[in-house]
């Protein structure tokens, strides 16, 4: 069924085996997900345009029919966007110390990005991630998140950095004094 290609398609993209390759591109394969996009539901034209970004990085060229290509991007860049308090923290963060930079960029490979940060002519993509980001309880991104960072890198060209809800966290437990110096310089030091 058209789901479960979509899942194992999306797999091979967040695992970037260079042998899943060979498999997750094969001809009849396209053809067989090309057939089934009038089936796909949300979920699964967001899953294949991440798919098709990864034919992206691979091989320098879009896996799916140019008509097929733009429906995928569109719908996935089309989500809603929403702030956390914990990015609007770090924007108020960011404004403090008379950072240019922009909120909820949509990138041209149809990403958003949380913050924009433009610094010395350089732009820095900003993530600011919670604990739906991570596996469990643990520290390590998930495989949505690592493959968001990874294409991003690849294919608009940006630098990724992310702030983590526990180390921000540790930041607003200090005394407000403290809190309002440690901010900036726990971004300074992101940034470099």
């Amino acid at each position: 069924n058209s789901q479960d290609i979509t899942n194992t398609v999306w797999a091979y993209s967040v695992f970037n085996f260079p042998s899943n390759f060979v498999f997750g591109t094969h001809p009849d394969l396209v053809r067989l997900i090309v057939s089934s996009v009038d089936k796909s539901d949300y979920t699964q034209l967001r899953q294949l345009h991440q798919w098709n970004l990864w034919g992206k990085e691979r091989i320098g060229k879009s896996l799916l029919p140019l008509n097929v290509s733009e429906h995928c991007l569109e719908v996935f860049s089309s989500s809603e966007l929403s702030q956390s308090r914990l990015q609007n923290d770090v924007a108020r963060a960011l404004c403090s110390m008379g950072v240019t930079f922009e909120e909820e960029v949509i990138l041209n490979s149809g990403y958003s990005i949380d913050l924009l940060v433009s610094i010395n002519e350089k732009e820095i993509a900003i993530e600011v991630d919670g604990p739906s980001h991570f596996i469990g309880k643990s520290k390590k991104p998930n495989g949505k998140t690592r493959l968001k960072r990874r294409q991003i890198r690849a294919l608009d060209n940006l630098e990724v950095i992310s702030v983590p809800y526990w180390e921000w966290d540790a930041i607003k437990e200090m005394p407000e004094g403290d809190k309002l110096k440690g901010q900036p310089r726990y971004l300074e030091k992101l940034l470099g």
